[in-house]
């Protein structure tokens, strides 16, 4: 099984070998180590077999961005655990090459918390956010993020950053984290309505975020925001080229592999492994395009994806793209909504990037951002995953669904939960998949 381009057994196999080396106890009933996976992570030896693996993986089919993408993630992971960079924690929407570009390396509790879901390890940190009396209504994201630091299974962060638009759950889950490690935590107030005072404003904040954090944490300084806006705008334009390859027919990426990827694009943007991932991704497009080897060969619908997905095992992808025969053909979280950055003036342009948010302000931002992803993918239906407790997407279905209807498009909302498996509604997501794709069957008449 593959997560996040990342296979199960590549990393019981790297358990394996480094719990074999140090002659530890393993732990019974882990998926995917034979040690703690606290442990795992921070040890030294366990990052260099995973990394010395890595030319056996390809060699055993793995695709090349997939390996791209496991040498990115153990990068960040090795500078977070180990403590070879500062660690610094952000939501979701903080843009990382701010912490890139300062030295440290950015750490997402709630991005992780998918990462643990796909890798069955999110019950421990559930239950372990439930034992601080958070209660289950909240977002599973950010509860299994929290529960994950309080039970050790996080690195230990630095300082905490996170920015006041998209998610109260994000900010108020980082706020406790921030305590529970003694660190300097920092909030970006983002301007409701984008103008160029509002960018000003933001911009100045985010000067002063930097400054201080310079300041105080050791290892951090000013001297890297230039490469890192360098290379996020190297990465962007590589992605672009991923973007546009996209809108192929039929599609030449499985939406349900894209959405693990989500994790990427929200993480690694001024990260030196970003473009090189984007780069293999593109050259795995454009050959699956002139080879016709297509995911879903006989493709029926084209389907626009918004918000996240469940990341515990399920056969909800299995039966769209399988069964009914239809794509994912792109994903609201994977929308490059920013503009090339301007490394002779980081702070504006980090602030005119967090501005251009498309999911923040009036409702017909998304609005606007959704009927354009509708036209360059050629969409014939959109699904919302209705996480539970996402109030910031859920908020607006009934206003997004009548417009899209306005416009011809049918549109479902989906309930489910992304992270916790007891919350899961497979079998009636895929009885109301099915139904939506037979609305989409009889529109065209079959």
């Amino acid at each position: 099984m593959m997560h996040f381009g990342i296979p199960s057994r590549f990393w019981q196999m790297v358990g394996q070998a480094a719990g074999g080396a140090a002659r530890q106890t393993a732990t019974r009933g882990a998926r995917w180590t034979v040690v703690r996976p606290e442990v795992l992570l921070r040890w030294k030896l366990a990052y260099k077999v995973a990394s010395a693996a890595l030319p056996l993986l390809e060699a055993r089919g793995a695709k090349a961005y997939q390996v791209a993408a496991i040498r990115c993630v153990l990068s960040d992971f090795a500078d977070a655990y180990l403590g070879r960079k500062p660690c610094i924690f952000t939501s979701a929407f903080v843009p990382t090459e701010l912490v890139y570009g300062l030295g440290g390396v950015p750490f997402l509790p709630e991005a992780a918390a998918g990462l643990a879901a796909a890798f069955g390890l999110a019950a421990r940190s559930l239950f372990a956010c439930e034992a601080l009396w958070y209660s289950p209504d909240l977002c599973s994201f950010h509860r299994a993020g929290l529960g994950g630091a309080a039970s050790g299974l996080l690195p230990r962060p630095s300082a905490v950053i996170v920015t006041s638009h998209l998610c109260d759950g994000g900010k108020r889950s980082l706020l406790h984290i921030s305590r529970l490690a003694g660190c300097p935590f920092y909030m970006l107030d983002v301007p409701y309505i984008p103008s160029d005072r509002a960018t000003r404003w933001l911009a100045s904040q985010i000067e002063h975020v930097a400054g201080d954090l310079a300041r105080r944490v050791p290892g951090l300084s000013l001297e890297g925001l230039a490469q890192a806006l360098h290379r996020s705008n190297e990465a962007l334009a590589e992605y672009e080229r991923v973007s546009a390859l996209r809108r192929n027919v039929p599609a030449p990426w499985r939406g349900s592999e894209a959405l693990n990827y989500v994790l990427l694009f929200l993480w690694s943007w001024g990260s030196p492994s970003l473009a090189p991932f984007y780069r293999a991704l593109r050259l795995h497009l454009e050959r699956t395009i002139a080879t016709g080897d297509f995911p879903v060969r006989d493709e029926r619908h084209r389907l626009l994806w918004l918000n996240l997905r469940p990341y515990y095992d399920t056969r909800v992808f299995k039966h769209l793209e399988g069964d009914r025969a239809s794509s994912v053909a792109f994903e609201e979280y994977s929308f490059a909504y920013w503009p090339s950055l301007d490394p002779r003036d980081p702070f504006a342009s980090l602030a005119e990037k967090m501005m251009s948010n498309f999911g923040w302000g009036p409702i017909e931002r998304r609005l606007e951002a959704l009927e354009r992803l509708v036209d360059d993918y050629s969409v014939d239906g959109v699904v919302q995953f209705a996480q539970w407790g996402c109030r910031q997407s859920n908020g607006g279905a009934a206003i997004i669904a009548r417009e899209l209807r306005k416009k011809g498009i049918p549109f479902l909302n989906l309930d489910g939960d992304g992270v916790d498996a007891r919350c899961g509604t497979e079998a009636q997501a895929i009885t109301r998949l099915g139904a939506f794709i037979e609305l989409l069957d009889a529109r065209r008449g079959w």
